[in-house]
């Protein structure tokens, strides 16, 4: 079996608190009110202050004089409370609060957290600024940083708009997250239509995360069709940076397992694990209350918990051949997705739209390949049935 890196990784130091909350709006230049419009959000996580202190770099540089944005950018600072006490949340993880019926609550002003009255304001901040352009035009970067060394990545919820855009990216992309983590705010937009991409700058103590996150921002603000000529040069430099980040790891990977944790498992990941790291099954990779905990499959390991606050202990991904995005996209656009209902064990749903239901006894073998290879997410997951959603493709 493979072993873990000889540079032992405990848990991060937490980044020193701020005096004060930040300002929500980190910065805004809209130069067209109809071009492209570029929203990003950093700090939705209290202890990673990495992207908020990018996203004013950015604005900075965007105050010297240069030539006209053929849109706009925004930049939004997440949890306030958090970010000012230095810690991953206070009261409940606000990334995992996007979703119905939470959101209508905290519209509504059915505020019992700490966090409920931060998700009214962002939602009220992000969607006010998306619903200003086209629907198309709207792009939406989310900057994480992660508790566990690694390179830079990114991740996306494997629609044919957010992959074009996360492919300006030179990191490794990351699908599959969306069916194992409920509420996310990347995850949320993208269901509304929006193109949207996460990415995760690297560990939270290292300064080396505000650079990649700042060079996030210029390939987003490339990608997106915004920068005048004078200032592509920094996308480009961004570009080089985030290439030597990725070095040798796979460009494409899927999560297969999420270990969940709680507070009473008292979980502890072995130091000295990386994202991207291969393992094996059986390899011990942490322990609990119950002992060791091992690798359930071989492949890759992504973001291995070394910090006190979170649910996710670690991700297993696996590798995803190059050819399978260009198949999966030519079969799109074929809307082959039109066959489903002709396979074994497959039925559209009764009530929702685009959706189909899989009766595992009857299709039981390869079936979340097939689905996600024609664009479709897992919707919900029990003993007996599983539901497949098709993500919005604007074919």
């Amino acid at each position: 079996m493979s072993s873990p890196r000889a540079l032992a990784i405990g848990p991060a130091n937490p980044p020193r608190p701020a005096a004060a909350p930040p300002a929500r709006l980190i910065g805004r230049r809209v130069d067209r009110a109809d071009g492209p419009r570029l929203v990003c959000i950093a700090g939705l996580h209290g202890n990673e202050p990495a992207g908020v202190a990018a996203l004013a770099r950015v604005f900075a540089a965007l105050d010297e004089p240069a030539e006209p944005l053929a849109g706009g950018v925004v930049g939004f600072a997440g949890h306030l409370g958090a970010l000012a006490a230095g810690q991953r949340y206070l009261d409940r993880d606000l990334n995992r609060m996007w979703r119905e019926p939470t959101l209508a609550a905290a519209r509504g002003g059915e505020w019992r957290t700490r966090e409920d009255h931060e998700l009214a304001e962002l939602d009220a901040a992000l969607a006010g600024e998306i619903g200003a352009v086209a629907a198309r035009r709207a792009f939406l970067l989310d900057l994480h940083t992660t508790s566990g060394a690694g390179p830079a990545f990114a991740v996306l919820d494997d629609s044919l708009p957010n992959r074009r855009f996360a492919l300006h990216f030179p990191v490794p992309l990351v699908l599959g997250l969306e069916e194992e983590l409920v509420g996310t705010l990347v995850f949320d937009f993208a269901a509304r239509g929006v193109t949207s991409l996460a990415f995760e700058g690297g560990r939270h103590d290292d300064p080396a995360s505000i650079d990649r996150c700042e060079a996030a921002v210029w390939i987003a603000l490339d990608a997106a069709g915004l920068l005048p000529r004078g200032l592509r040069a920094r996308a480009e430099k961004g570009r080089k940076l985030l290439r030597a980040s990725r070095g040798e790891t796979p460009q494409l990977v899927e999560v297969l397992y999420r270990h969940r944790v709680s507070e009473d498992d008292r979980f502890r990941m072995q130091p000295g694990f990386a994202s991207f790291d291969p393992i094996e099954r059986g390899q011990p990779l942490a322990t609990d209350r119950d002992g060791v905990v091992a690798a359930p499959m071989g492949g890759r390991l992504l973001m291995p918990l070394y910090q006190p606050l979170g649910d996710d202990g670690f991700f297993v991904a696996r590798p995803v051949p190059r050819f399978w995005f260009e198949l999966s996209a030519t079969l799109r656009r074929l809307r082959v997705d039109r066959l489903l209902p002709l396979l074994p064990g497959v039925a559209r749903h009764p009530q929702v739209a685009d959706t189909y239901v899989v009766h595992r006894r009857v299709a039981r073998f390869g079936v979340r390949d097939v689905f996600h290879l024609l664009g479709f997410r897992r919707l919900d997951a029990g003993p007996a049935h599983l539901v497949f959603t098709r993500r919005p493709e604007g074919l």
